[in-house]
């Protein structure tokens, strides 16, 4: 009879199994984190895209004199030379 020896190929075996496997699920625990930085950076850029889109529309309505005296007028209290501003009773 044959002594049953220990099987050095299936050890060798699977510990390149193993290995290939941890590789693979740390590879795919990275690819979520990226991809959520991902989603969470798109949120990101969606939010300055409408703040810039809200700071070029103030910078237009600027641009235009009546605007600015309308501003003038109502927020800071300023009148023409020889006007007198008028402030409602609350």
């Amino acid at each position: 009879m044959r002594k049953k020896s220990f099987n050095w190929f299936a050890l060798i075996m699977f510990v390149i199994v193993a290995y290939f496997v941890t590789i693979l699920a740390s590879q795919q625990i990275h690819l979520s984190h990226v991809s959520e930085s991902q989603h969470m950076a798109d949120k990101r850029l969606e939010a300055a895209k409408l703040e810039n889109d809200k700071l070029k529309k103030q910078y237009e309505e600027l641009q235009d004199v009546s605007n600015i005296e309308r501003i003038a007028r109502e927020d800071l209290g300023l009148a023409k030379q020889g006007e007198l501003p008028y402030q409602a009773a609350k």
